[in-house]
């Protein structure tokens, strides 16, 4: 697992690079459904305008508030820092996540407890963060935090004037066994109306394919997820082998990703093709890091051809075989 410092945060100190986290939500779809493609769907949100994201097409989530820290959640003595830090971004994943949409993920399941208004609560815990601890204690549940996967971890390049460390989970639905029985309940997810004006349940290939027909906006971190998500066609299998070997490894250690811009070499064939820069990730010959080794030849690089305009990835390694102090095992 990465571990962080998530020492307590305040409004008056804001750290220069904002801990955050966010929520790949797999939905597979009924077993009356369409066979074509991948089984299952992901959650998508649209943010507004006044987001960070260029009214991109995201993964709900948002910043870490004092209110997820693992001590306001567990009494568990024993927990290491690494674990904690964890606990602390799968509650904020799951927190923004019900914020943001009315999808609470929780144990037991939300839509049970008839008394539990989501829309009230929701308001609630936008305003207030602490609500969301007030609400779970209200009406006995608590945040499915052992359903979340970590899947990659994402740091915002050092250009840029906003920036965040962001851990993103990975969650699978149950499975539906009629498409009335799934819309009953997906289709409870709404946008709250101030931070995201629209959510789409999209299989990974057809969001790449409305990105790459230009119908939505994406940024790297969403789709080079996605690519390797439409990979693997069965939802079953999304927790095992999707992101291994690009963003974790099979004993789910999960590498920072802190992209290093570069320019595109004059004479190469990307260059000519309008791709005039490219993101160096970790193992990258490029790639200047003190905890992952790269070599020559090595290539782990996302080609951007505009202003996000058009994506071009190319990988060549394995991230297990990067890290300097991996082992055997992994």
């Amino acid at each position: 697992m990465v571990a962080r410092n998530m020492s307590t945060i305040t409004t008056a100190q804001k750290p220069l690079i904002r801990p955050s986290a966010s929520l790949i939500i797999a939905a597979p779809t009924p077993r009356d459904g369409p066979k074509d493609g991948s089984n299952y769907r992901i959650l998508m949100v649209k943010r507004n305008a006044r987001s960070s994201f260029i009214n991109a097409h995201v993964y709900p989530g948002g910043v870490v508030d004092t209110a997820d820290h693992y001590t306001n959640w567990s009494q568990d003595k024993s927990i290491s820092e690494s674990e904690g830090n964890i606990l602390t971004n799968k509650i904020c994943a799951i927190r923004e996540t019900f914020e943001e949409s009315g999808l609470l993920l929780s144990h037991p399941p939300a839509n049970t407890i008839k008394a539990l208004d989501a829309n009230v609560w929701r308001h609630k815990v936008h305003n207030d963060a602490s609500q969301f601890k007030i609400m779970c204690d209200t009406f006995a549940i608590r945040p499915a935090v052992d359903k979340l996967i970590p899947f990659s971890n994402w740091i915002t390049p050092v250009e840029e004037k906003k920036r965040y460390d962001t851990m993103f989970f990975l969650t699978v639905l149950e499975e539906y066994k009629t498409k009335q029985e799934q819309d009953l309940h997906l289709n409870a997810v709404s946008a709250d109306g101030t931070e995201t004006v629209l959510f789409d349940w999209l299989k990974p290939e057809e969001a790449l394919q409305k990105k790459e027909e230009k119908q939505v906006v994406m940024i790297p971190p969403q789709w080079y997820s996605l690519t390797l998500m439409s990979e693997v066609k069965d939802y079953k299998d999304l927790v095992s082998q999707a992101g291994v070997g690009s963003f974790r490894t099979k004993s789910n250690q999960v590498i920072k990703i802190l992209p290093q811009a570069r320019l595109s070499a004059p004479e190469s064939i990307e260059a000519s093709e309008g791709y005039q820069m490219f993101l160096a990730y970790p193992g990258d010959e490029t790639y200047k890091s003190t905890e992952y080794a790269s070599k020559k030849t090595n290539r782990h690089r996302l080609y951007i051809r505009g202003r996000m305009q058009d994506f071009r990835l190319e990988k060549n390694i394995n991230v297990s075989n990067i890290l300097k102090t991996h082992s055997s095992n992994l």
